[in-house]
């Protein structure tokens, strides 16, 4: 299962990368920005024009903001992201533990279980997404945007699964 918090290898990497010094003003990260546009929009494809709204806001209120400012403000969203998306496959795992019960004789003979499907889903996802995002950065070696566009990736790779983990779980039988 996926930890919480914690900062993805590949934003530690790229931060320990990056040529400018880390003496950073605090951000100004508001969840509620992306938080409200959630609130007003029902299908996962509306949903998904509220990623990253809260990150622009942060830039937009980072006085001067540098490379390394920009990419906090969008590990702070992946980080919101990434607590939504927990919670998300928690229900989503009671949903398909349920799912599970209601098949148990499929299952028995030999069906795919939906618990196992989910769990290898979401550990696939982790390591395609970092590989993902570490080739963004790569590519764009030598730039200075490299940590932007390499946060900003991670950032909407984790919304979208959140997001689909959340309607995963938000399904009915």
């Amino acid at each position: 299962m996926l930890c919480p918090r914690p900062l993805p290898r590949l934003l530690l990497a790229l931060i320990l990368l990056a040529p400018t010094a880390l003496e950073a003003q605090p951000i100004p990260f508001h969840s509620e920005t992306t938080e409200d546009c959630l609130s007003g929009k029902k299908s996962a494809g509306q949903r998904g024009t509220c990623i990253g709204l809260a990150a622009d806001q942060c830039h937009r209120e980072t006085r001067g903001a540098t490379e390394v400012e920009v990419a906090a403000c969008m590990a702070a969203e992946a980080n919101w992201w990434r607590d939504r998306m927990t919670a998300a496959y928690a229900a989503a795992m009671k949903e398909a533990k349920l799912r599970d019960v209601e098949f148990a004789k499929s299952i028995s003979q030999g069906g795919p279980r939906m618990t196992e499907d989910l769990s290898n889903m979401q550990d696939a996802w982790k390591d395609w997404s970092e590989k993902r995002c570490f080739f963004e950065a790569v590519r764009r070696r030598g730039k200075p945007d490299r940590m932007v566009v390499a946060s900003e990736c991670l950032m909407r790779r984790t919304a979208e699964q959140a997001l689909l983990l959340e309607e995963t779980a938000g399904r009915k039988r």
